[in-house]
């Protein structure tokens, strides 16, 4: 669990004793500042709020935790501001799924093309998002659909595919390997749909889960799945084939590093990714 998010909740809660106010301060949305919070009970053992129709009043147990709570936010909020202070500042922390396979190369050259620099991650899609959330990341290209709440997104980007497979197995179909895809906790919603489009194709929609391309690539050359990748620039695809979508998030306006100009990055990456 991220203890640090799941204390900013507990603490936006507590300070509003409201919890559609709390999440509107979060620029979330209410049911998973809840769910955050229910989490957090379970985690630490002890019941922070008591609700009920009068409304949200802090426990004893929570009144008791609320200063060292703080106390833990504001050291988290010192330990990043210092290790800021080491970074060269002009620098773009990217995080890019491990979905865009060989096209993350693409991406990252084209943010280190404007001057600007660039420092990579690759990771799954919902944990970039986290990331993000906490001001480690200053953008990041996610799988869509996901949940992206007190982040905001760019356009959603439709990139044509390709299956690669042994031969004989040039349509979704004629393939009787599973598909090699990354593990579904990397990003639930886009995993789903992808499973259901398999289907959709023809295909039996069994998947074998890689944590990263390398992996993937492995068990696509031991001949024991098939993969369907990002296609070349101007390749021919089959429009069967279930497209990779894909966008451009950011922190909220308001936790932006002033120094990073998010626009102007998120439009050279959506280039990047759609020419």
């Amino acid at each position: 669990m991220d203890l640090l998010r799941h204390l900013r909740f507990f603490v936006a809660v507590a300070d509003s004793r409201h919890f559609g106010d709390a999440a509107r301060d979060l620029a979330m949305t209410q049911p998973p500042l809840s769910q955050g919070v229910r989490k957090l009970e379970r985690h630490l053992g002890v019941r922070l709020f008591d609700r009920d129709s009068r409304g949200v009043r802090i426990t004893p147990a929570g009144q008791a935790l609320l200063p060292l709570s703080r106390d833990l936010l504001r050291l988290a909020i010192a330990l990043q501001d210092q290790a800021a202070e080491l970074l060269v500042s002009h620098q773009v922390r990217l995080g890019v799924a491990t979905d865009l396979d060989h096209l993350t190369d693409a991406v990252v050259r084209v943010l280190a093309g404007t001057g600007d620099g660039v420092v990579p991650t690759v990771g799954g899609s919902v944990e970039l998002a986290d990331l993000l959330r906490d001001g480690l990341l200053d953008l990041a290209v996610v799988r869509h659909p996901g949940i992206i709440d007190g982040l905001t997104a760019g356009t959603v980007l439709v990139l044509p595919t390709r299956l690669e497979g042994p031969s004989g197995s040039d349509s979704l179909a004629a393939c009787s390997l599973p598909i090699a895809v990354p593990p579904r906790h990397h990003q639930p919603p886009a995993h789903d749909q992808f499973i259901d489009a398999l289907r959709r194709a023809g295909h039996s929609g069994s998947v074998v889960e890689a944590p990263d391309a390398t992996q993937r690539r492995a068990l696509l050359a031991a001949g024991n799945t098939a993969e369907i990748v990002p296609a070349p620039r101007g390749a021919v695809h089959d429009p069967a084939l279930p497209p990779l979508r894909v966008r451009v998030i950011a922190p909220h306006p308001n936790h932006r590093r002033p120094e990073i100009d998010h626009d102007r990055a998120t439009q050279a990456l959506e280039q990047a990714l759609t020419r």
